[in-house]
């Protein structure tokens, strides 16, 4: 499970007592946003939760006690506009919010300090100049405190539109947008930064600029060293490229008052929810009541946990350089192995002398990076020749399997889709699929490239 805290309001800035106290308590009630009597128990237990994202424009509440986070892989989206108290009506100064982004960066690291410069508005003050002289600004001042920079451009709802009734606020055109990201792109680049889009229609890979995850998989996947088995999350628009998440905040409760802000929408109703919000109740706002109805959910993690290795399968090593295969003469191979047998924990490895042990193997991971040497080669055992005619010989494809995999099929579906459809990652359990589909897996590895 991955727990967003939370894309509804900036439980970072406002509510960080409360989390710690439901994180040392190990569960939090959330409502459902449709149906408010309908409240999800969620527990909070590292043993589910992959990883948190938590959204915020001023996370200075948290800096001190981050060690409660520990067993706990998280990051966040942080966001640093432009905008003065005429739309981020009681966001902190920029040099308090930008000092504590720097302190949140040392902690932790700027893999896991996202900067999010969005939505990105315009009006009469603060046209395309303006974004570009104050986005530069900031970079500079977070060069070297984070990897990423996020952009968005503002869409204009009912609520939204009503929040701004007062301002000339508008949406940037098609050609504004693009401008706009060229030359932010390129501001980002020379300050360290790679800029990526959050939930953006618009294509601007011409310029630069690649559509993005808030809730990103590859980012989670690489700060855990781990495979996932995720989905789009179904919730969230066709545009958003967020993996599946349970958000845990509540509309109508952040007191930024940012007039373009999507998440409050009803005037009034923030004060009156924060006047009801104890700390210390499993709700973030107010208590549970009669007509409520609580029922546990059911989580699970998203890590992929491989199968058990059999003989056969093809692996790598933790420190291939402690070994070397009888056919590789110029000691260039690449850290690919069969396993040979396998008894309790000694492993034999095909070509090599030593014997092992299991925990010094390792998956191979099916990304194109790693196995990329790894090919598939069945072999037609059976042909039907007339008088005359050659016998046919095979000739063997050395090119990477998965390629060969969108060319083979069984039925109506290709190889390819038949692993994605069994949540595969790992070579070795695409090769224990294949025996039990086929009673061949017919995946080689490429020991020319040696």
């Amino acid at each position: 499970m991955i727990l967003s805290v939370s894309r509804r309001t900036d439980i970072p800035a406002f509510y960080s007592e409360w989390f710690f106290n439901r994180l040392r308590e190990g569960f939090v009630y959330v409502r459902n946003p449709l149906n408010i009597h309908q409240v999800s128990k969620i527990v909070l237990s590292p043993e589910v939760i992959d990883c948190m994202v938590f959204w915020s424009k001023n996370p200075q509440p948290m800096l001190s006690r981050l060690d409660e986070l520990k067993g706990y892989m998280y990051y966040f989206q942080y966001t640093i506009n432009a905008y003065d108290k005429g739309l981020e009506v009681d966001v902190p100064k920029k040099d308090g919010v930008i000092n504590t982004f720097r302190q949140l960066s040392e902690i932790i690291g700027p893999k896991r300090v996202i900067w999010r410069y969005d939505p990105i508005l315009l009006t009469e003050q603060m046209g395309i100049d303006y974004h570009l002289r104050y986005f530069e600004e900031i970079a500079k001042r977070l060069e070297g405190y984070t990897n990423t920079c996020v952009i968005s451009f503002v869409d204009l709802y009912k609520k939204t539109q009503n929040n701004l009734k007062d301002t000339d606020a508008r949406e940037p055109s098609l050609k504004e947008m693009l401008e706009l990201a060229a030359k932010m792109c390129v501001i980002a680049m020379k300050h360290g930064m790679k800029i990526q889009t959050c939930a953006e229609e618009i294509a601007l890979e011409s310029v630069g600029v690649k559509h993005g995850k808030c809730i990103d998989n590859a980012l989670i996947e690489d700060l855990l060293n781990v495979k996932l088995v995720v989905s789009k999350d179904p919730n969230q628009r066709k545009e958003c490229g967020c993996v599946q998440s349970i958000d845990i905040g509540e509309y109508n409760t952040c007191a930024h008052g940012c007039k373009y802000c999507y998440a409050n929408f009803r005037e009034g109703v923030v004060a009156r929810n924060r006047s009801i919000h104890n700390p210390n109740s499993p709700l973030l706002i107010g208590e549970i009541g009669e007509k409520d109805v609580v029922k546990e959910r059911k989580l699970f993690t998203f890590i992929k946990i491989p199968e058990p290795f059999t003989k056969g399968d093809i692996v790598q090593l933790k420190h291939p350089e402690n070994y070397k295969k009888s056919c590789d003469v110029l000691g260039h191979g690449i850290n690919l192995y069969r396993i040979a047998s396998i008894n309790g924990d000694k492993i034999v490895l095909e070509d090599v002398e030593q014997v092992l042990t299991l925990n010094e193997l390792i998956p191979v991971v099916m990304d194109g990076v790693e196995d990329r040497w790894i090919y598939y080669d069945p072999i037609v055992v059976a042909s039907i020749v007339f008088p005359g005619e050659p016998t046919p010989v095979h000739r063997t494809d050395y090119s990477y399997y998965m390629e060969s995999f969108e060319r083979n099929y069984e039925g109506k579906k290709t190889f390819k889709e038949l692993v994605k459809k069994e949540h595969l990652v790992y070579v070795h359990e695409i090769q224990h699929y294949l025996r039990k589909k086929f009673h061949n897996d017919w995946l080689k590895i490429n020991e020319f490239m040696i």
